[in-house]
């Protein structure tokens, strides 16, 4: 009896914990060379959840950065490389942040957990 009631406290307990959350989020990064979405080029990057994410080699000509997964996070650019200053809107699955028909430069970009 014990064992059945302690079964189904164990059953109930795992389901309702929450997901396992990604641990990181996959972004592409558009570069517009030519401006007006001419001579584009596309570079993915993985970025953790959570930390400040910096890498210059991708992120000094950023145009457009599109969120491909996971659905849960909501990622957010940066001017500076330690996750201060407004670089652009939030960006989300399917709804992309729209920096510029140039190219701008990105410090950062964080992404957490809705």
């Amino acid at each position: 009896m014990r064992t059945a009631a302690f079964a189904l406290m164990a059953a109930a307990l795992a389901s309702a914990a929450p997901a396992s959350r990604s641990e990181s989020a996959t972004i592409v990064v558009e570069a517009s060379h030519g401006g007006a979405g001419s001579g584009l080029t596309n570079t993915t990057i993985t970025v953790p959840v959570g930390p400040v994410y910096t890498n210059t080699a991708v992120l000094d000509t950023v145009s457009t950065l599109y969120l491909l997964s996971p659905d849960t996070v909501t990622c957010t650019p940066f001017k500076n490389a330690d996750g201060t200053g407004n670089g652009g809107l939030p960006f989300t699955v399917g709804h992309p942040s729209l920096l510029s028909t140039n190219t701008v430069v990105v410090g950062s970009i964080v992404c957490s957990c809705e």
